[in-house]
């Protein structure tokens, strides 16, 4: 019976472990955007595909990073979303995939928002996006424009 036991959670476990794409980011939009709110943080979204030749590279190259990952933890919200469509997506694990609104034409791509998607960027930009592979020092100096960017422009409404 242990045995059985054994063999089931693990039967159990390794879905949960497969459907995140990237360890120790969320896969959830409404449950990132929640906790940002709770936590009076700005979201960056890395958008991924499984078609993608540089996203396993950031997934397991740059994000793992130590100073990447301590600066991302402090700052912000981490949400990673899959934008794979058609084919290329799995159908019975949409929990993963992004909304319609974030699918773009280039991963991987980095989306810096607010707690309720509230824009980054000014002059009819939607939000503030960065697109391509970026070394764990480029991707933080990214990471402190939008939160430049967010203070200056939220920071009263979350002020802690």
């Amino acid at each position: 019976m242990r045995y059985l036991n054994f063999f089931l959670s693990i039967f159990l476990l390794v879905p949960l472990l497969a459907s995140e794409a990237v360890p120790g980011w969320m896969n959830n939009l409404e449950d990132a955007k929640e906790i940002a709110l709770k936590e009076k943080k700005p979201i960056v979204l890395f958008l991924h595909s499984r078609r993608c030749f540089y996203c396993p590279k950031i997934i397991e190259g740059v994000l793992p990073n130590p100073k990447v990952k301590e600066f991302f933890k402090k700052n912000f919200i981490t949400l990673a979303l899959d934008t794979s469509t058609g084919s290329d997506s799995i159908e019975e694990d949409i929990n993963d995939q992004a909304p319609q609104r974030f699918l773009v034409s280039m991963t991987p791509a980095f989306v810096f928002m607010g707690p309720k998607e509230e824009m980054l960027a000014r002059k009819g930009k939607k939000h503030m996006i960065i697109y391509g592979y970026w070394k764990p020092n480029e991707l933080i100096k990214w990471g402190e424009i939008a939160l430049k960017r967010f203070n200056k422009l939220y920071g009263e409404k979350y002020a802690k």
